[in-house]
This record gives structure tokens, C-alpha cells and sequence, in this order.
């Protein structure tokens, strides 16, 4: 009797023809266009399949609430441990490292993981009327710092007719109809699709249509999302939630076509899913607009109250201005200081990060230039000799403008890091 390999064994719940055929799936996904995917019917070891589905739990509203925040007709279980031993067993499956090898000899995507909470996956039940429009998926968990490469969906849906619609469709170019491209597989049981998560992976699917007598059904799906700590850097883009495009008008309503009642109802329906998307989209840029701008403001009130690091017996008089709350100054610095005892000489000390030009620094003293010199990579000093004691509150600025080499996409006016501003004072 032949020995089993330990790599099969974990992975005994994917079926035999599955793991059999696993270099030939991989070319298939490799190959396939508008990008790649495949589809693998019998996925799962039969007797494991029925078990999930027997185990699916049941729609809960709770767990149906859609992007515009109302109940909806489709009901997203991430806790899938928690449903019933079948699903134990399958997140057990999911999280181990032969499944994820296994999944990367499918993919060619090496060192996957899956994300704990499984933000998004998991039990996927819609009911009939529900419709997925075509979208991209957001690229990045945030919790994790992960990037999302896989989609894997495994269908439960024993009955199930191509004209009840529900079918996954991948899409070349959703936002241009007329040269759109559309791929359609039906939803059924045991069927897993792979398919990679980049920025042109439309996917979704069309409304649910069941027949009066069939509408104790539901399109049932496991969906199983997986990431790597890395991504090829041609392959990164900005970090985004998902983006959905409204569906087109349908086909028949072309030149010439007379409007039926029917046409109507659908054209209503369509434009007004449109307009409250519109309305959503709205409503969250308003919502960031309110984040931005209280965080501009603490950003704001924060520099305001920014310290200069001042030694010596002196006191800051009032607001800096030109100082960031991390210690970066601007090209002009200014800061009144209230001396405690008198003060003769002022030595700044700042820090130019590797790669800055050189740059000239003066230190100007109630509008009248005290010191100057060169600020370069590294460390710099240069000493200001004032012209008499100053026993009363003086203004200095310091003037830098020469930028520094600033952290990517740090937009600030940033010319050096300021370390400290010592004053001196006179032996007596």
C-alpha cells in the first residue's frame, strides 16, 4: 500500500482529480484573458462539499448590510469557525501551509497568506433580486498590511439553471460597454473559480431571477481571499476600497425599440440604483472631506503649540511659527524667547538628511542678520554673536531656503531638522 505524502494529507478535503491535475489548472490560469483565472469543477472531496452545504447556516439579516448601510439580499458569515464543525474543519484547511502551497501551485503566486478575520469572505448567501455589479476589489488590507492577490469562490448550488442569471461574470472593460467582454460561469455545486486581484479584475454578476417556486433557494458561495506581504512594484497602486460600475442599459433597448411597460420599470430601476450610488459616493467624499479637514485643523492647532528646542536660561514667548510638530522647520523659522538671564549668543544646531544640498542658513535677530553659514548633509552649526546682552524678549528667525531631501510624498516646505537653539549668556 503506498505511503501517502504528509503535503497530501493536509490537504485531503481538495478532491484527488483537483490535486491531480494541479500543473494543468496552473497553465490554464496562467493563459487565461482579460487576466488570469480557472475554473475547477469538483473541488472539494465530494462527501466534504456536502457537508458544507448542509452546514451553510441560514440567511441572517444581521449580516446582510450593504454599502449604503440598509439591508440588503445578500448575507457575508467572516466567522466561519464559529458556524458548525464542517466549517471548523474548513478553516483549519484554509489556514494551513500545505493549503496555501497548494493554492500557489495553482496560481503561481508564491508565499500566500490568509488574513485571519477574513475581512470580506467567507459564507456569501444571495437571495433572489440580489445582483453583484461589476467592480474591482479593494487592494490592500489595512489591519494586516497585506496585499490581496486571490480570490478563490466555491460554489454550494446543487439546482441550479443558467437563466436564474447569478452567474460570476469576468469582465474586460465594464466602464466601456460597447467593447466590453464578458465571461459567464454558472454557479454551480462544487465549482471553484480562482482568480487574481489586480486593477482590471472586473468581476460580478447578473440579478437573480428564480422562478415563483424556486424562491426557497439561494446562490450559496465560500469566498476565500488571499494576500502576500509583497507585491512586484509595477503591480502596486494606490491603496483603494472597492469600485463598482453600474450596469449598462440592456441590449435591447436599441434604435427603433418601442418601450414596453416592462422597459420602463427597468429603466427606472437602473437609474435610480445609479442615482443612489451617486448619492453614496458623494456622501463618503464629504465624510473624508470632514476627516481632512480636522486633521488639518489638529495638524493646525498642533504646530501652533509646536516647542522650539530652546536651552539655556530663556523662556519661548507666544507661538513658533515655520516649526512641525516632528521638528522639521520650514524655510523661515520664527520664535520669539523671553530671557531669564541675558543673553549674549545663539548657537543653532540643526540636521540635513543624506542627499540635501548645501544650503546657506542665516539667523537673523530682531530683523538684523547675527550669523551665518553653510548647512549641508549631517549635522550643522552656526553661532549668532548678538551686538549688546539682550535682557528683554527678542524675535529670531532662522532662513533656510534651500529645501532639503524630504521623506517620499511629503509635500511640506521642509529645509532642515532642528536640534536645538542654544542661547548663551555672559559670565556675569
Amino acid at each position: 500500500m503506498p505511503v501517502q505524502d504528509k503535503h497530501e494529507v493536509g490537504i485531503a478535503q481538495i478532491s484527488p482529480g483537483t490535486r491531480a491535475h494541479a500543473d494543468e489548472f496552473r497553465e490554464t490560469f496562467l493563459g487565461e484573458q482579460p487576466f488570469r483565472h480557472v475554473v475547477i469543477d469538483e473541488f472539494f472531496e465530494y462527501s466534504f462539499a456536502e457537508r458544507l452545504l448542509n452546514e451553510f447556516p441560514s440567511f441572517d439579516p444581521s449580516l446582510a448590510t450593504a454599502e449604503n448601510k440598509e439591508t440588503g439580499g445578500k448575507a457575508v458569515n467572516t466567522r466561519i469557525a464559529s458556524i458548525s464543525s464542517a466549517y471548523q474543519d474548513l478553516y483549519g484547511l484554509i489556514s494551513s501551509n500545505p493549503f496555501l502551497e497548494f493554492v500557489s501551485s495553482l496560481s503561481g503566486v508564491p508565499d500566500l497568506i490568509l488574513e485571519p478575520a477574513m475581512y470580506g469572505g467567507g459564507t456569501h448567501e444571495n437571495l433572489h433580486g440580489q445582483e453583484l455589479d461589476p467592480h474591482v476589489d479593494f487592494n490592500f488590507d489595512q489591519t494586516e498590511k497585506l496585499h490581496r492577490q486571490l480570490n478563490l469562490i466555491v460554489y454550494l448550488n446543487k439546482e441550479w439553471r443558467p437563466e436564474w442569471g447569478g452567474g460570476l461574470e469576468i469582465h474586460s472593460n465594464p466602464r466601456r460597454p460597447e467593447e466590453n467582454r464578458i465571461r459567464t460561469f454558472d454557479p454551480i455545486f462544487n465549482r471553484a473559480v480562482l482568480f487574481e486581484t489586480n486593477e482590471y479584475s472586473w468581476h460580478g454578476f447578473p440579478k437573480i431571477d428564480l422562478p415563483e417556486d424556486k424562491r426557497h433557494l439561494s446562490r450559496k458561495s465560500i469566498s476565500i481571499y488571499l494576500y502576500t506581504k509583497d507585491r512586484a512594484s509595477e503591480e502596486i497602486a494606490p491603496r483603494h476600497a472597492t469600485f463598482y460600475v453600474q450596469r449598462p442599459l440592456p441590449q435591447r433597448l436599441s434604435p427603433g425599440h418601442v418601450l414596453s411597460a416592462e422597459d420602463v420599470l427597468e429603466l427606472r430601476r437602473l437609474l435610480g440604483r445609479r442615482d443612489r450610488w451617486i448619492e453614496l459616493y458623494q456622501q463618503m467624499e464629504l465624510d473624508d472631506s470632514r476627516k481632512m479637514e480636522a486633521l488639518h485643523s489638529y495638524i493646525h492647532a498642533l504646530e501652533k503649540g509646536t516647542r522650539v528646542p530652546l536651552t539655556g536660561y530663556v523662556l519661548q514667548e507666544g507661538h513658533s511659527s515655520g516649526l512641525h510638530a516632528d521638528m522639521w522647520a520650514s524655510s523661515s523659522l520664527k520664535v520669539r524667547i523671553a530671557p531669564i538671564k541675558p543673553v549674549v549668543e545663539l548657537m543653532l544646531r540643526g540636521f540635513r538628511p543624506e542627499g540635501s544640498p548645501t544650503g546657506i542658513a542665516k539667523i537673523l535677530v530682531n530683523g538684523e542678520q547675527r550669523g551665518t553659514g553653510k548647512a549641508g548633509t549631517g549635522l550643522f552649526e552656526i553661532v549668532a554673536r548678538l551686538r549688546n546682552e539682550h535682557r528683554q524678549p527678542f524675535d529670531v528667525e532662522v532662513l533656510l531656503s534651500q529645501q532639503a531631501s524630504a521623506p517620499a510624498n511629503d509635500q511640506r516646505d521642509l529645509a532642515f531638522v532642528l536640534v536645538e537653539l542654544r542661547n548663551r549668556h555672559s559670565a556675569a
